[in-house]
């Protein structure tokens, strides 16, 4: 794409740029079957973690993992404890397999809960 001089508009706060239709559809034509579509693109979500530090459960465990060898052994570990169920324990184990260790979440790293909640204390 060739940005153009006349194309640009500056406001207060930010550059503008305008597109005629035709242009835009020339120049980004996914982009431009992607906005035109009616009905988009849709992700589903299906929770909200507001848990507190102090409420660590058995998905900020796996969270940090490494391999799924090692969630396997969390999750086996607190289900022979009592912490979780039996049922739960199965849904993880299922969930972990079909999708992958990173299907609970990025992966916490060291310092991850200071930064996340360093101004609560």
């Amino acid at each position: 794409m060739r940005l153009r001089k006349k194309d640009l508009q500056k406001t207060k706060r930010r550059l503008v740029m305008e597109y005629d239709k035709k242009r835009f559809r020339e120049e980004f034509p996914h982009l431009a079957k992607e906005l035109e579509d009616v009905e988009g693109v849709r992700v589903q979500i299906r929770g909200v973690r507001t848990c507190e530090i102090k409420d660590i459960d058995v998905v900020r465990l796996i969270r940090r993992c490494d391999r799924e060898e090692q969630a396997i052994e969390i999750i086996e570990y607190l289900k022979k404890r009592g912490e979780i169920s039996e049922e739960y324990a199965s849904q993880i184990l299922k969930q972990l397999k079909e999708k992958g260790l990173r299907s609970f979440g990025s992966k916490i790293s060291w310092g991850f809960f200071e930064k996340e909640y360093r101004n609560n204390f």
